[in-house]
């Protein structure tokens, strides 16, 4: 138990330590792609930024010296403010409102007092004439914060009239506090005048309903009768329960003794009364005696002696007359044995206990309807104590309410009286204003807004700048576009088409060996390089041919046999690079105007170039025919490794129908040139080919970026400037 619970524990701990390092990475990543944001785009936003700061110090020097004064108003609880509600009669100060201070703000700041401070200074623009819109321009009023005091503050250009302007509004203000509270007391006073009578009125109303209503309903406390019901039910269950079980045995009692007599209740009333009739009696002594006799003479005479026979059938007619008379009483059929008719005083028979027992049986049937009567009665009443509760609770709210409300305004009635006379307000003058000494341009507030307003302003062009550009502009971005295994990186200052094939120029050098480990990750990522390679890009200008060329020159160095294939028969540049003639090439050889081996060049050994010749008017169909697909298989045979600089993948349809003839493709791609649409147009053209990219060779890479990305790249240049032997003088190219 203890070994799962640590278990737990250590996974736990595993997905939150995980989960808190893919916050850090990505945290990172956002800051890494912010600054280098900010890294391609610093001339734009720092001249944003100068601009702004310079326009804002420029600002500066236009702004005029102003004096600030300031001055506080305490308010305070005063019984003379109210809030009157006609509908329940209550009086609230203004000060329980949730914003009090806020109201009080608008009316220091209203035109009415506004203009009588104007008009008690004789306050004057430079127009002649000051409104109060002018004057709340320059007013600046707050209340501060876990305090129920204002600030007023006045900014203007002199120290003592803006000293006089905060004292005089707030001399301005009380007294028209003063004035206010006087009429709303007498408002408040003819307000409560009014409802007294209304609100007895309303007292006595609902004191005549709750009245009422207990009367109806036999009310005199609902909850002490809640608590004597669920006592009585519980009560009138037990008893339910004793009696029916004491009932069920008196049932079964009977039914036994019922089925041994053979008689039903009325019939065994019957027998019972029969069985008390002197006639009954009297034939029954007759039979027995008769018995007793017959008895005697079967012991003196045989029984077809006269005197037997006579006895017989006197028994016989006794028996009948019997028989009779239970046939009338009881029922014709039924079978009574003598032993239930005859009355025996002393014992018990079955009979009577029979009839006992069911006379029980029938009072304790009355006694269980009698009981239950009493709990539906019980029941209905606490059926109904819910609704009688929540209606006597409502009544007796309105009447409390009625009671509140009517001794809330006599209270009042009583202090409105007091107050009437009295000429205070809601508020004091606590902190008078002061002449400042001092005053304040406000430069320095607006030199910070200037610098905040800058630092937004370039971020803002650096954000609309990288919207605009759609290029990719870095490895990480590339890679996340184009997810395929990276073959090699390749820096800028190997791109210029000027220096040629560097490879073959300098062998020994740093750049070639980046070419040489291109050709190494290829064998050891596709497990041997393939026969034929095709060699595209996104877009033009990514320097697919210049990869293509070096590729070949590195392979061929190997001592492999290599044939360069320039497919790019719309924009070709490999007899550029390699400084070979483009008078003849694969038209010539589609065309059969020169054979295979007559349209090549050899620029260095184990390397042979078929350049594109000059371009057809329809390079596709040269391209996608017949003679073209033999020329490559031909290759194949003749060659251990075959690349084809093809146009890039978007451009044209010369890719899609030279892919056919290969077996895997080499993307070249360079940061900064690709554009996000062009990059996924290409990925999802090679994906409908169905044709396997053996790989990215990511090119142009700036040399920050490239030292970041190639472990080598730091002590490489150093080894090989250190070791480079020297440069071997450019070879003209040889024909095959």
């Amino acid at each position: 138990m203890t070994n799962l619970s640590t278990n737990n524990e250590n996974t736990n701990s595993f997905y939150f330590n995980s989960g808190l390092n893919e916050l850090r990475e990505s945290t990172d990543l956002k800051v890494v792609g912010y600054c280098q944001k900010i890294k391609r785009r610093w001339k734009p936003a720092l001249a944003v930024f100068l601009l702004t700061v310079g326009g804002t110090f420029a600002a500066t020097n236009l702004l005029q010296e102003k004096y600030q004064a300031e001055g506080k108003i305490l308010f305070k609880q005063n019984d003379n403010l109210f809030d009157m509600e006609e509908d329940v009669g209550e009086i609230k100060t203004l000060l329980n409102k949730q914003t009090p201070l806020v109201t009080q703000q608008e009316i220091i700041t209203s035109a009415p007092v506004l203009q009588q401070t104007i008009e008690t200074l004789e306050l004057k623009n430079e127009a002649g004439t000051l409104t109060p819109q002018d004057l709340r321009d320059k007013l600046e009023i707050n209340s501060i914060d876990g305090s129920d005091v204002i600030k007023i503050t006045y900014k203007g250009t002199d120290p003592i009239q803006a000293s006089q302007i905060v004292n005089t509004l707030m001399d301005v203000y009380i007294q028209e506090q003063i004035k206010s509270n006087q009429a709303q007391t007498v408002n408040a006073d003819s307000f409560v005048t009014v409802q007294i009578p209304q609100i007895e009125g309303k007292l006595k109303e609902y004191e005549s309903i709750l009245q009422e209503f207990r009367t109806k309903h036999s009310i005199v406390d609902l909850q002490e009768e809640k608590k004597v019901l669920v006592t009585e039910l519980g009560t009138l269950n037990r008893q339910i329960a004793t009696v029916g079980s004491e009932l069920r045995g008196a049932q079964a009692q009977t039914a036994i003794l019922q089925k041994q007599l053979g008689l039903n209740f009325p019939q065994a009333i019957a027998v019972k009364q029969l069985g008390n009739s002197p006639i009954i009696q009297s034939v029954l002594a007759q039979i027995g005696n008769t018995e007793i006799q017959l008895i005697e003479e079967r012991q003196r005479f045989k029984d077809s002696h006269p005197s037997i026979a006579s006895l017989i059938e006197q028994k016989a007619n006794l028996r009948r007359q019997l028989e009779q008379q239970i046939a009338q009483s009881v029922g014709a059929g039924v079978k009574v044995s003598d032993g239930l008719l005859q009355d025996n005083r002393f014992k018990e028979n079955t009979l009577e206990k029979f009839i006992n027992l069911k006379i029980e049986e029938l009072s304790l049937q009355q006694q269980l309807s009698s009981t239950y009567e009493y709990q539906q009665a019980y029941l209905k009443r606490a059926q109904q104590l819910p609704k009688l509760e929540q209606r006597e609770r409502e009544i007796s709210q309105q009447v409390e309410t009625a009671r509140k409300t009517y001794e809330n305004l006599l209270n009042t009635q009583q202090d409105l009286q007091i107050l009437q006379n009295q000429t205070t307000a809601n508020a004091e003058i606590i902190e008078p204003a002061i002449v400042p000494e001092e005053g304040s341009t406000g430069s320095m507030a607006l030199m910070l807004l200037g610098i905040l307003l800058g630092l937004l302003l370039s971020n803002l062009t650096v954000a609309i700048l990288e919207m605009q550009d759609r290029s990719i502009p870095s490895i990480a971005e590339l890679k996340k576009k184009l997810p395929y295994k990276v073959l090699g990186i390749v820096p800028t200052n190997d791109l210029s088409e000027s220096k040629g094939v560097i490879v073959q120029q300098e062998p020994d050098s740093y750049p070639s060996e980046i070419y040489r480990m291109i050709q190494a990750n290829l064998k050891f990522m596709t497990s041997g390089i393939p026969k034929v390679i095709l060699v595209t890009s996104s877009v033009p200008g990514e320097g697919k041919s210049t990869i293509a060329a070096n590729l070949a020159a590195a392979v061929s160095q190997l001592g492999r046999q290599v044939l360069l294939v320039d497919g790019d028969l719309r924009k070709a540049s490999q007899h550029k690079l390699w400084g070979a003639s483009n008078h003849v090439g694969i038209k010539d050889v589609i065309t059969n105007r020169l054979s295979f081996r007559q349209a090549l060049v050899q620029p260095m050994p184990k390397l042979h170039l078929l350049t594109s010749g000059v371009i057809p008017p329809n390079p596709l169909a040269l391209l996608d025919s017949h003679e073209m697909s033999e020329m490559i298989a031909k290759a194949r045979q003749e060659y251990d490794t075959v690349i084809i600089d093809a146009p890039p993948l978007p451009v044209t349809a010369d890719v899609l129908t030279l892919s056919k003839l290969v077996d895997g493709i080499i993307f070249v791609s360079r940061p900064g040139v690709v554009e996000h649409e062009s990059a996924q147009l290409a990925r999802d053209t090679i994906e409908s080919t169905g044709q396997k990219v053996l790989g990215m060779v990511i090119n142009g890479v700036n040399g920050k970026e490239f030292d970041r990305y190639s472990y080598s790249a730091k002590y490489g240049k150093d080894y090989f400037t250190s070791t480079q032997m020297p440069k071997k003088p450019k070879s003209s190219a040889i024909t095959a």
